[in-house]
């Protein structure tokens, strides 16, 4: 008797494997291991090629190869889900003992409900730290674009702000001599005095995602770094949607933990004994039907995000593409803007503002590819979205 629970707790349990991020065809992307417990062994291993603090001071340039190993070795909810799988092993060793030696058909029974139910918690819990130690990949690069956008953003205000003071100059020489009035030069000058102030406010700004990152990453929070996220825009090219979205709901840790609930409620429902069972039929019925409530909703919110998820990336290949149009037709104003400076028919001030626009089109351009990238990566990846 024994024996046959025994194997039908093992057969439902293989029902319910343990999550394990594809990456196969993610590129620029970083690879972490999934082997066996992947998260957890990453946790138990993780001064292996870990940057230290020392490290982080020796260098100037931090990758998100790095940045993710340092952060999987920071996370404490990694060491709490290997805590948690240890404490697991050990109630299982500890009820397959008490499984082995009791006699009484009620205590099997009930004991063989409960090995069943730590088995299912122990693949959830490999299944949520595997989960989270790809979704401590995407915050790295999340962050990381962050961070490089804000630097990007600030050295355009720089240009804005020259561009901007050289007009202040004008306008003052001008106000001097009676072509403008008091108002026109107070609106120029605080104009520009707000975008002193913004200039700031920016600055400050990277230093707060810099201490994000550095508290992701377990690092002392004043420390920054030369950022590495190099990514060459790619469009994602055909999908067949409708596969994408049964591929994700077939791999989703959440669906696959929820359809571990249903496995346990069913079980239940199999080993009940009205003369032994704490439990009625009804409540254990009712308690199925929750678990596959559960599952169904989890397996629409999949297909939810997916399609979601999808149709971003769409609108941003959308959005890509005007850019790319915009930044063409700035590039050809300024043969012509050129000439006009030459001819006395423009100023230097006026090209230099064209060639202002030219570069913050160009920062869109790389702000979209590295949207674009990260985007395409979760979607590859639906789990993390």
């Amino acid at each position: 008797m024994k024996k046959t629970l025994l194997t039908i707790i093992l057969c439902l349990t293989m029902a319910v494997p343990v999550y394990a991020l594809d990456t196969s065809n993610a590129s620029n992307t970083v690879n972490i291991s999934t082997d066996i417990n992947p998260a957890i062994s990453a946790v138990n291993t993780a001064n292996e090629g870990v940057m230290t603090d020392a490290d982080a001071a020796a260098t100037e340039t931090l990758t998100v190869d790095q940045a993710t190993r340092a952060a999987i070795n920071a996370s404490s909810d990694l060491k709490n889900y290997s805590d948690n799988a240890a404490s697991n092993n050990d109630s299982l060793d500890i009820l397959k003992d008490e499984f082995n030696t009791v006699t009484d058909y009620g205590t099997v029974l009930n004991l063989a409900v409960q090995i069943m139910q730590t088995q299912v918690a122990n693949i959830q819990t490999d299944n949520n730290a595997n989960l989270a130690t790809d979704k401590l990949r995407i915050s790295v690069m999340n962050l990381f674009a962050t961070i490089i956008s804000a630097q990007k953003s600030l050295e355009l205000t720089d240009q804005s702000l020259s561009i901007q003071k050289r007009q202040l100059d004008i306008a003052k020489v001008k106000y001097s001599e009676g072509y403008i009035s008091r108002l026109d030069m107070d609106t120029q000058t605080n104009s520009y005095s707000q975008n002193l102030a913004s200039r700031e406010t920016q600055s400050i700004n990277i230093s707060n995602a810099f201490i994000s990152l550095n508290k992701l990453m377990g690092y002392s929070l004043n420390r920054q770094y030369n950022l590495i996220l190099d990514f060459e825009y790619e469009p994602i090219g055909n999908v067949n949607l409708s596969g994408a979205v049964d591929t994700a709901i077939r791999a989703d840790p959440g669906v696959i933990n929820q359809q571990g609930n249903v496995n346990v409620a069913q079980y239940q429902i199999q080993m009940y004994d009205s003369d032994v069972s704490s439990q009625s039929l009804d409540s254990l019925n009712r308690s199925l039907e929750q678990a596959q409530r559960n599952l169904s909703d989890t397996q629409s919110g999949v297909a939810q995000k997916v399609t979601n998820a999808y149709n971003s990336i769409k609108n941003q290949e959308i959005q890509y593409g005007n850019a790319v149009l915009a930044l063409d037709s700035l590039y050809n104003q300024v043969p012509l803007k050129i000439k006009q400076v030459e001819l006395g028919k423009t100023t230097q001030l006026d090209l230099d503002q064209l060639y202002l626009q030219i570069a913050q089109q160009q920062e869109t351009i790389r702000d979209l590819t590295v949207s674009h990238t990260i985007n395409v990566i979760q979607f590859q990846e639906p789990a993390t979205l």
